[in-house]
């Protein structure tokens, strides 16, 4: 292992500009990390999806990803706005073994139908100042999907600018330790997720989390919990 993989980096969050932009997919699989035997999705892409996709709205190559959110201390999260329900599949796998036979064998694939979010981001005033024209004209410098390739981007709502704020209370997610209370009737999902360590994370929907002070923007009528992007990927 190289020097490299065993160091974290570090890392600051200029925090000088924010905003929060609403999107909408056909279907989307934010594959779960820690899941081997088939495919789940998390209710709400990560971080690290959520960076990929400014990533690729700004055209940074996804090799160089970990450099550019660290630089600017791009920091991320998302909140579900809703969605119309889950697609399970079963797709077969095909391996060759010692190139004289095949080997199939089914797997499940879960992912959501139509799901809608908002993104969250904060980082320097030029990068989000070059978001917020690019997605107001559309002008994506890759394409974006939902997840991976086979879920499609049905359209970008409206952008908005925001700020970034420390705050006690937000929606999207967090660390389960962070959690102390929620407010509302909707849905509270525990799944575990590897943020340099493996931890449990509260993923909210229709709901608001009360927890310890931490890094969320706010637009002044939503405030998304938001996330060192950095840490996140894979």
């Amino acid at each position: 292992m190289t020097l490299l993989k065993l160091l974290q980096p570090t890392c600051y969050a200029l925090n000088e500009g924010a905003a929060i932009f609403q999107v909408r997919f056909e279907t989307a699989q934010f594959r779960k990390h820690l899941t081997k035997l088939y495919r789940d999705t998390y209710l709400i892409p990560l971080p690290s999806s959520v960076l990929g996709f400014i990533g690729a709205v700004l055209g940074v190559d996804r090799r160089n990803l970990q450099d550019f959110s660290c630089k600017n201390g791009v920091m991320t999260g998302a909140a579900m706005l809703g969605y119309e329900g889950l697609i399970s599949e079963t797709m077969t796998v095909v391996k060759m073994k010692d190139w004289r036979s095949f080997i199939r064998t089914p797997k499940r694939s879960v992912l959501l139908y139509r799901p809608s979010y908002l993104f969250a981001v904060s980082s320097t005033r030029e990068v989000v100042d070059e978001l917020i024209h690019r997605l107001q004209k559309m002008d994506f410098q890759y394409e974006v999907f939902g997840g991976n390739d086979y879920n499609f981007l049905m359209d970008v709502g409206e952008v908005r600018r925001a700020k970034y704020v420390e705050a006690d209370s937000g929606t999207g997610y967090c660390r389960l330790s962070e959690v102390q209370g929620w407010k509302g009737k909707g849905e509270l999902r525990v799944d575990e997720v590897n943020d340099g360590e493996v931890s449990k994370y509260a993923f909210s929907y229709n709901l608001t989390l009360k927890t310890v002070r931490r890094p969320a923007v706010t637009d002044g009528s939503v405030t998304i919990f938001v996330h060192e992007s950095w840490r996140f990927l894979r």
